[in-house]
């Protein structure tokens, strides 16, 4: 793992940058005194003993005495199950300082979410909430990030529909693409992602991979009904070019509103 990608996966899991660096330092070269560790990760030599001090406290490093005193890394495979133990122990505890509120927030119908990461996870969560149908429209790169999801929730024997304009890779359900290629497509068309589950909860958003990224999560039912039209409309017209029968797709997607529609239209051509 190259520095900067170390370094941020340390951060996101709540060390200091100078403790990320540190770590490092200690990894590449062990054991080490405090000054080589400031030279090595660049941090000031007033603060790197505080710094080691707290990679020792958290288990992340180890101290060896002696005239200098030397710090060495504890192994990644120990720390990785040290924050893991910590982690779920306080995910326990706040789930029963929860509970122990005894109240239930209200949710919104509609709220924003805003960074490429924040609306891959919250387009997981809805994959993985999905009870019945999935329908998803979206660009492969998006799609792939879901791939575990879908497949867990084929298992769960959700119906899945997945519509795209680019070569789509290998993907549970009932799968349409026109098989262009995402660069040609990419000069014209704008990273875009569909995902609703069980007609009720939809979530739209740009997925351009950048902090810029937004979207909105729903769960307004007339919303759902929108988005599914819409990525029904673009299966209904790449079954046309390809000669398709997508009839059964439709009705799933679509439920009873597919048949109530040929009664109408059955009845207007027999006048």
């Amino acid at each position: 793992m190259a520095e900067p990608e170390l370094v941020a996966a340390l951060v996101a899991l709540g060390f200091s940058l100078n403790e990320s660096r540190a770590y490092r330092a200690l990894l590449m070269e062990s054991p080490a005194t405090g000054y080589e560790v400031g030279v090595r990760a660049q941090i000031p030599r007033s603060a790197v003993y505080g710094v080691l001090r707290r990679l020792v406290s958290v288990g992340a490093a180890r101290a060896i005495a002696g005239r200098p005193e030397r710090f060495a890394a504890a192994p990644p495979g120990e720390v990785l199950t040290l924050l893991r133990k910590r982690f779920d122990g306080q995910a326990d505890a706040l789930e029963e300082a929860v509970r122990s509120l005894d109240v239930t927030p209200p949710t919104p119908d509609a709220f924003s979410v805003r960074g490429y990461e924040r609306i891959v996870e919250e387009a997981e969560r809805l994959v993985a909430s999905a009870e019945d149908r999935l329908v998803l429209s979206g660009w492969p790169r998006e799609l792939e990030r879901l791939a575990p999801e879908l497949k867990r929730a084929s298992k769960r024997r959700v119906y899945i529909v997945v519509f795209s304009h680019a070569v789509l890779p290998k993907l549970p359900g009932e799968t349409f693409s026109y098989g262009l290629e995402q660069h040609a497509l990419e000069s014209f068309w704008k990273h875009r992602l569909i995902v609703v589950a069980d007609d009720v909860r939809t979530l739209i958003a740009a997925t351009e991979a950048t902090d810029k990224d937004g979207g909105v999560v729903s769960e307004t039912p007339a919303i759902a009904e929108v988005a599914t039209s819409q990525v029904a409309l673009d299966i209904t017209l790449l079954a046309q070019r390809q000669k398709r029968d997508v009839e059964h797709v439709m009705a799933r997607m679509l439920g009873h509103r597919v048949g109530r529609l040929d009664t109408l239209l059955a009845k207007r051509a027999s006048r």
